[in-house]
């Protein structure tokens, strides 16, 4: 494998800045939330309806900003799509009514998307083949940073400040990425569509829906960003409320399963990238998924001790860091022109997959830690067969 130049570790520093803004943006408000609350003259759950309009700005804002990259360049549209970021923090900070709230908290994320569709993109068309598993693997690596490090940095903020900073060390994070695309990345005039119509943009996304390779490795990678939505959703539940630990027992717990991510994405970016083929990472990945949430399930049947059910735990969020990056080039790996475009249905998907796991679970589940085992379990095992299905033939 080629070795990277010091070029292009700058530029994959720049896009890991570019992949960190969606993160920081979710997490490092949510200790603000009881302050947000009281400022606006709403309840909590109003707030969090503006962590729901963020991720819907999510979803759509990629699939605007692919095609967009795909016609007009990656530079371009980047500094455009922070630069609606920057607006929409700074109003955040000038919001007086909670409605006003969710619609910037929206644009923020239709903002960010940008940098997040375009960064998977540029990976894609820039990098030879085999450096696309480990350069995706440094972006999941940091993007397993981000989460832990954002409610820190916002914990400090309000230790000092009040919560509209927060969105001011938002809109300074995203000048940052700014600076950085403005300085370090170059244009790129290859691999881009010819003309760009509505039309011609619906036309490439049904096409990515026939793509049965593109297809097959979107919803694995589907499946596993819903297996880390449904344990961030549930831990909280399972440790505390079930397992009685107070809340600091609960940070350590979960900043130690953030650390298993980190290992899951380092071992895939070095080790893992060397010795195995892509599909076979995601076959020990999701392997290892199947059989920690089918121990899990039986510990709760059980009734076992809560310290028992948190090894499983651990094995089972640990290989989200090899299935990331490894479902991610394979689904990205046939487009060039059509790289954002492809990027954009990527991401979305993610996000469409698990609002509709979320609503299925908590359609189905009463409470109990033993549907959501079993959940994580189904999951797994469903991404470790359409792997194998597909790896057979």
């Amino acid at each position: 494998m080629k070795t990277l130049n010091i070029q292009e570790w700058i530029l994959i520093l720049t896009l890991v800045s570019l992949t960190a803004l969606g993160p920081l943006a979710i997490d490092m408000y949510l200790p603000a939330f009881p302050t947000i609350a009281h400022d606006l003259q709403t309840d909590i759950q109003k707030v969090q309806i503006s962590l729901s309009t963020f991720l819907g700005g999510l979803a759509l804002g990629q699939l605007f900003w692919g095609p967009i990259s795909d016609r007009f360049g990656a530079k371009k549209p980047i500094l455009i799509s922070l630069s609606i970021f920057v607006l929409a923090s700074y109003a955040c900070i000038e919001v007086k009514n909670i409605e006003w709230m969710w619609f910037y908290r929206f644009t923020q994320a239709f903002g960010s998307s940008g940098g997040l569709v375009i960064a998977r993109s540029i990976v894609n068309k820039r990098f030879e083949k085999d450096q696309t598993l480990k350069i995706f693997g440094i972006l999941a690596l940091i993007g397993g940073i981000a989460p832990i490090v954002a409610p820190i940095l916002g914990n400090v903020i309000l230790k000092y400040l009040e919560w509209r900073h927060v969105f001011s060390a938002m809109a300074g994070f995203a000048i940052l990425s700014i600076m950085m695309v403005f300085t370090f990345l170059k244009e790129d005039f290859s691999n881009r569509l010819p003309s760009l119509n509505l039309l011609e943009v619906f036309r490439n996304y049904a096409l990515l829906f026939k793509n049965k390779h593109f297809i097959t490795y979107t919803v694995i990678g589907s499946i596993a960003f819903s297996c880390l939505m449904l344990y961030i959703s549930n831990s909280p539940v399972l440790v505390m409320e079930v397992g009685g630990l107070d809340s600091t027992a609960f940070s350590f717990v979960f900043g130690l399963n953030s650390c298993g991510i980190l290992i899951g994405a380092f071992l895939t970016s070095t080790i893992l990238n060397r010795r195995l083929k892509p599909k076979n990472i995601l076959k020990l990945g999701t392997s290892m998924q199947s059989i920690s949430a089918l121990v899990l399930l039986m510990l709760l049947l059980m009734d076992a001790s809560i310290f028992l059910q948190l090894i499983p735990l651990f094995f089972f969020v640990m290989p989200l860091g090899m299935l990331f990056p490894t479902s991610t080039a394979l689904a990205m790996q046939p487009f060039k022109a059509e790289s954002g475009t492809a990027s954009a249905l990527f991401g979305s998907s993610q996000l469409a997959f698990t609002f509709l796991t979320s609503l299925l679970l908590n359609s189905l589940n009463n409470g109990s830690m033993t549907i959501v085992a079993l959940a994580l379990f189904v999951c797994a095992f469903t991404g470790f067969i359409i792997n194998q299905t597909t790896t057979s033939k």
